[in-house]
């Protein structure tokens, strides 16, 4: 109907113009089979163009021929010369790059300004003198496409091609790689209409970004091929080179694709409008020609008012012009000339401007995204140079979005406290093929989707591994290859963050931080030495100290029977005494130095000048001795022998009584194979030599190893792992500190566009102190039977608190040597018994009788001296007997008192006595 309208408005036009008897001027165009739609859009060009007329413009007349075949350049050559014969103005077309170049070579040698609107390689020669292409340079098309993939977070891509004009294209793109990126795959689509086999071939080798040249009307044929063997899905990205992507209405067929395409377009709005008038799509190749149209016929008015304006008109209706003729337009050249460097329009494909080569530059083109089901503008591209149009802020928006809708697959492994499985038959935790799992990793990833609302399934990964790269067949297991291989959506265990892993998948920022560090059995503290204050010094030591105690002793003795000083009056009141007695007999030797030993003193002093400088150095070595002894009795008394052990992962590389190993193709091992520090590479060397392996293929089986190896073996193992295993195991202890810093992440497929989101929601969840939480009731209280002691819970004192078992040798010698003397003490009674019973001439056992009925007898302070047995004989007789033993008695007393004032007036002249040193010897 719009249609109708149009043509029944330009008919009216047209009368009502015909009375102004306009200049009409013809204008050409050549089109081969196929190019129906190109001819529709030139004719409704040029019918516009008529309607819009204003008073004293040109009219616009087309002539219009038809070539059969894209490579007819007999039938190009006949077309192009009946359109100059007819008086054409310019000549629109060929697009085929077969025929083109014939149409310019003619209108060029008769000045007729040529209009191309198809793509142009770079490798042509320049353009004609008269040709003039609107269709964006191919330098500044190529430009564009290495800047959009440069712009693209891509390692690595696969760019697909069809033509060898779509090869050209990518050019530049495939400039960008060097030799040292990852690899870039080129293919050719082939001749067609079945790809499949090679979009599976692309499929099986699990690319995922795709940098694709098609013809325009190939392009959707293509990706729906693409779709059928999954090659559509979520992670993949698409490049397409085509200018007009939002042109492709049967995009939106791919609204269950989870596939990311993005490719261009410079075409506004108007045509929109253009092709609901004419009833189709209009096209790229189309539109340009419309613009094409509509740069000629300002140029063309342009130069018709500058004729109204000057003497020397120029005539600008050409006359019929014959190929063997040597005639030619000549308001041409003026009319290439104002297109070249005059002339701009705003139409279709935006802003055209000419440069003086006849080529399109300066053009803007929109980086358009189809995703989510819509086409959003991301950048515009503009001289050389890549303008990002949407903020990261909306693109987030829009993927969170997505994410509420996806059902994410999660891949992880067993192993404790990250995945367990539930024994006791509850519902708790996740449900995985028959069984269910719970665990930290359960209890996170349930966090992190209450954060961002998806739904989510666990997977076990099929090998068990965390993945590791084979140097030999350049390929990754474990749940690296899932990912890779997009298998799996989210990783999450305690897969550590590395280079090597950075480099093959997406990690989101650390949700726990930790690092390499040793486990190894504590030190199991021996029973105290019942004679253990012996420990202070050495077996050899205590023989030197008594060597020293018996000659020292000898010494004394030997040396106080030489020194005159040393021999004293027995009886002081004698001033002239017939003997003299000496106080260092032997055993008054022994007790002075044992005495001095125990720091107790003796009553027994020397006075000679050489007793007493042996005494004081005994002395002198007696205090630094006891001096050592007392200082290092407290350490032996507090702390128990202990066995064989290490400190810190120095100590354990020196040694090579304990063996130490790790888990093998972990990121442990990458740690110690990579690492340049010289104890590390020692410690390297030693696990790969060592026989049997020290290598263990689960944690599990190294922290038994542990514990069943009597302290003989070490393990090497992720410092979260260790305090697991402490918290179960009371025997275990962590040694030493951490030998790196590293963390733990969720891992995704390269590129993920989830990345951002999952990491804000790790970072959310540590800052609401849930990462705390969940790690406490993992470490700490899930599945815990004996609560470990904590060391560092005991008090000062009740560190230097000595036990029974510390100070027991002591009691026991105390003990021994009280038991000893009472024994001797026996052997003196005994012998006093003898001595009583022969003195008092009474038979043994009424001395015995005697002596003990006395020693048991605690109140009485004196003890009567014994009598001889005559005496007891001969006061027997009643009377006399009794007289004689108070007389004997009363004798006594006074001898005592004698004795006593006799002692108390020497004692008075003691000092003048001694002043006098009238001492005599025998």
């Amino acid at each position: 109907m719009r249609a109708a309208t149009t043509t029944i408005w330009i008919f009216v036009t047209l009368i009502f113009h015909a009375s102004c008897a306009p200049s009409v001027i013809k204008i050409g165009a050549i089109f081969h089979d196929g190019c129906e739609e190109d001819k529709a859009t030139f004719e409704y060009a040029v019918d516009i163009l008529r309607m819009n007329r204003l008073a004293g413009q040109l009219v616009l007349e087309p002539v219009i021929k038809w070539v059969r075949g894209n490579s007819d350049g007999i039938g190009t050559a006949a077309a192009a010369c009946d359109l100059l014969e007819e008086g054409v103005a310019v000549i629109f077309g060929p697009k085929s790059p077969y025929t083109r170049p014939i149409v310019s070579s003619i209108t060029a040698r008769y000045s007729v300004p040529h209009i191309e609107y198809a793509w142009r390689p770079m490798d042509e020669s320049t353009l004609q003198s008269t040709t003039i292409n609107v269709y964006p340079h191919s330098e500044s098309i190529a430009s564009a496409i290495a800047v959009l993939t440069k712009a693209m977070p891509w390692t690595q891509f696969t760019a697909v091609y069809e033509t060898d004009d779509g090869l050209t294209r990518l050019q530049e793109a495939l400039k960008l790689h060097g030799p040292k990126d990852s690899p870039i795959t080129v293919r050719q689509l082939g001749s067609g209409p079945d790809y499949r086999s090679l979009l599976k071939e692309i499929a099986a080798s699990r690319e995922v970004n795709i940098l694709l040249d098609a013809e325009q009307d190939n392009v959707i044929e293509v990706m729906k091929q693409a779709q059928e063997v999954n090659l559509m899905k979520d992670y993949h990205t698409y490049i397409i080179t085509d200018l007009d992507l939002p042109g492709h209405p049967i995009l939106k067929t791919f609204v269950n694709s989870t596939a990311n395409i993005t490719g261009f377009s410079f075409l506004t709005e108007k045509r929109d409008e253009i092709s609901e008038a004419l009833g189709f799509q209009v096209k790229i190749e189309a539109a340009l020609l419309y613009d094409a149209v509509m740069l000629f016929n300002k140029a063309l008015e342009g130069l018709n008012v500058a004729n109204a304006e000057t003497d020397t008109p120029l005539k600008l209706a050409p006359t019929s012009l014959k190929c063997d003729a040597k005639n030619f337009y000549s308001a041409g050249r003026n009319l290439t000339d104002a297109i070249r460097s005059e002339t701009r329009i705003n139409e279709l494909t935006g802003p055209i401007l000419i440069d003086k080569s006849g080529s399109r530059r300066n053009f803007e083109l929109d980086v358009i995204e189809f995703h989510l089901d819509r086409f959003v503008t991301i950048g515009v591209f503009d001289d050389k140079e890549f303008r990002v149009t949407r903020s990261a802020k909306d693109r987030q928006e829009d993927i969170e979005k997505k994410m509420e809708t996806t059902f994410y697959r999660v891949t992880t492994r067993l192993g404790p406290p990250y995945l367990m499985l539930v024994t006791d038959g509850s519902n708790r935790g996740v449900q995985i093929g028959e069984s269910r799992y719970e665990g930290y990793s359960v209890d996170l990833i349930t966090e992190v989707a209450k954060v961002r609302n998806f739904r989510f399934q666990f997977e076990l990964v099929p090998d068990g591994n965390y993945g590791s790269y084979d140097e030999v067949n350049k390929s990754w297991d474990g749940l690296v290859k899932r990912l890779r291989d997009r298998e799996a959506d989210l990783a999450i265990c305690d897969l550590t963050i590395n280079h090597q892993r950075e480099q093959a998948v997406d990690f989101t920022m650390p949700f726990m931080n930790l690092g390499i560090s040793i486990l190894y059995m504590k030190p199991e503290a021996e029973d105290p030495d019942l004679f253990s204050f012996m420990r202070p010094f050495t077996t050899e030591v205590w023989i030197y100290v008594a060597t020293a105690y018996l000659g020292v002793s000898l010494m004394l003795f030997i040396l106080a029977r030489v020194a005159p000083g040393e021999w004293d009056n027995p009886h002081p009141c004698n001033p002239d005494p017939e003997e003299l007695e000496n106080s260092f007999d032997l055993r008054n030797s022994l007790w002075l130095t044992i005495g001095s030993l125990m720091q107790q003193g003796s009553d027994i002093l020397p006075k000679a000048p050489s007793i007493r400088m042996v005494a004081g150095l005994w002395w002198f070595f007696t205090l630094i001795m006891v001096s050592s002894y007392t200082a290092n009795l407290a350490a032996f008394l507090t702390t128990g022998k202990m066995g064989e052990t290490i400190s810190n992962v120095e100590e354990l590389a020196a040694q090579t009584k304990i063996k130490y190993g790790l888990l093998g193709g972990g990121s442990t091992s990458i740690f110690f194979r990579d690492s340049n520090s010289t104890t590390y590479q020692r410690m390297w060397a030693a696990m790969n030599e060592a026989r049997p392996s020290v290598f263990t293929k689960t944690n599990d089986e190294g922290v038994e190893r542990v514990l069943s190896g009597k302290r003989g073996y070490a393990f090497i193992m992720e410092s979260s792992a260790i305090e697991y295993n402490v918290e179960r195991h009371c025997e275990l202890m962590q040694i030493g500190g951490l030998l790196d810093n590293k963390g733990y992440g969720i891992a995704m497929p390269p590129n993920s566009p989830y990345r951002t989101s999952i990491s804000k929601a790790v970072l959310t969840l540590q800052e609401r102190g849930v990462l705390e939480e969940l790690k406490t009731k993992w470490w700490k209280k899930m599945n815990i039977e004996t609560v470990c002691e904590k060391e560092d819970a005991k008090s000062d004192a009740d560190e230097l608190e000595l036990r029974l078992a510390n100070v027991g040798g002591v009691f026991l010698v105390l003990m021994v040597g009280c038991a000893f003397s009472f024994i001797v003490g026996i052997l003196e009674f005994l012998w006093n018994v003898r001595k009583v019973a022969v003195d008092e001439k009474v038979t043994p056992m009424e001395a015995f009788k005697g002596e003990l009925r006395f020693a048991i007898n605690i109140w009485a302070e004196t003890k009567p001296v014994k009598v001889a047995q005559s005496s007891r004989e001969s006061s027997s007789a009643p009377g006399p007997g009794r007289m004689g033993r108070a007389a004997s008695a009363a004798r006594s007393l006074v001898g005592s008192f004698l004795r006593l004032d006799m002692l108390d007036n020497f004692e008075k002249d003691n000092a003048s006595n001694s002043k006098s040193g009238n001492q005599r010897n025998d």
